[in-house]
């Protein structure tokens, strides 16, 4: 019994011993604490990297969106003003133009499809894709890169610095035959053949960019107003009414040609995607005629310009052919060729083509250039450059 007492005297001894237990409890509370700073500083560790890395991802974004406005610059600058050729220039690795740690690089290849049956022939570099890749490296941990793709495509913005300022002007060659009559002056951005006789006031008022035998040569070449195509076939589907009753304007519909073989009064814009022949007595009252393709006014086709207002008359992306008779105010442009075997008379206005063929022996051809339209851009006209039509980003 005795010794049973003495054993559970002893147990209750050793559990009733406090000597220790401050230590013991001191060094678990010290494990908790440095467990939770360990915790902590990592945590705000990989917080610090995160936000780092977001910041460098962030200015990496923005470098590679630098580029694509910096591509876009370039090619939509004029070579005289440190842009580079449209058409051609097509670096495939741009150098960085940064700093070692930071920088971006662009590519930019041609994405459209030839088609040399179209009028005029489409080109592959009327459509484009820019690549370009913004990358920021400073340290171990600290990286970004971006990378944003955007699609463009040619289209037209209206410049203070493109203007009608010529009674003739052709952006490739001009030849003249006959007995032609100019009063203002005459500019070719290609050759100028002058084989007839000319009647040009003032004198001397008559340049080219290539060779001449008429005025000045090898000038600098001068812009050419292009035609915004699809904001004009927009006005013409916004009015689109009867064409008999056409005050705005009318859309003939796609892949539509019409022939005008009676006499007829236009008012507005008149869209047609496809070929025009007129072989009637046709009165533009500040109209204009828009055809895709080709203009053609026959023998006996008779057009009255009366375009006081609206200076833009007869505009093809195709040739314009005239062997009847046009005569009044307004312009008569084509994207293609012009050429005149018939009797025009404009009386306040201007003739504009790529290529123009004058032939005053097959009829008459006086052209008194409207002072009006000098310095004045004409809306819906203006420069071709690439406009955005798709972004995205690669991930």
């Amino acid at each position: 019994m005795k010794k049973k007492d003495i054993k559970n005297k002893r147990i209750k001894s050793i559990l009733l011993n406090q000597k220790g237990m401050a230590l013991l409890t001191t060094l678990i509370f010290v494990f908790i604490l440095v467990t939770f700073a360990v915790a902590l500083l990592t945590m705000t560790s990989n917080d610090s990297k995160l936000s780092t890395l977001q910041r460098e991802s962030t200015r990496a974004f923005y470098l590679a969106e630098t580029g694509i406005d910096k591509a876009l610059w370039y090619l939509n600058t004029p070579v005289e003003y440190g842009g580079e050729d449209k058409f051609i220039w097509r670096p495939t690795d741009y150098p960085n133009p940064g700093t070692n740690t930071e920088y971006y690089q662009f590519t930019i290849k041609d994405i459209g499809i030839d088609d040399p049956t179209a009028t005029p022939p489409t080109k592959a570099t009327d459509r484009i894709e820019i690549t370009s890749v913004g990358t920021v490296k400073e340290g171990k941990y600290s990286a970004g890169k971006r990378t944003v793709i955007v699609t463009a495509e040619i289209g037209i913005s209206p410049t203070s610095n493109v203007s009608y300022d010529h009674a003739i002007f052709t952006d490739n060659n001009m030849t003249l035959n006959g007995g032609i009559s100019i009063i203002g002056s005459i500019h070719s951005n290609g050759d100028l053949t002058n084989n007839g006789t000319i009647e040009l006031v003032p004198e001397g008022g008559a340049t080219a960019s290539g060779v001449t035998n008429l005025g000045t040569g090898g000038v600098s070449k001068q812009n050419f107003p292009k035609i915004d195509w699809p904001h004009f076939e927009s006005l013409a589907r916004s009015a689109d009414v009867d064409p008999d009753d056409a005050i705005l304007g009318h859309y003939y519909g796609d892949d539509t040609s019409v022939v005008f073989n009676t006499d007829s009064d236009l008012y507005g814009i008149h869209f047609i995607d496809g070929d025009v022949k007129i072989q009637a007595c046709l009165t533009l009252n500040n109209a204009t005629i828009f055809a895709t393709g080709t203009i053609d006014v026959i023998g006996s086709g008779d057009v009255y310009l009366k375009n006081d207002i609206s200076p833009l008359a007869l505009i093809a992306k195709g040739d314009i052919t005239i062997e009847g008779s046009v005569h009044g105010e307004g312009i008569i442009q084509s994207d293609s060729t012009v050429t005149i075997n018939g009797n025009v008379n404009i009386e306040i206005g201007a003739i504009y083509a790529v290529d123009g063929v004058l032939n005053g022996g097959g009829g008459t051809i006086n052209v008194v250039y409207g002072s009006g339209l000098a310095g004045t851009q004409i809306p819906g006209t203006g420069v071709e450059v690439y406009l955005k039509t798709s972004w995205r980003e690669l991930y």
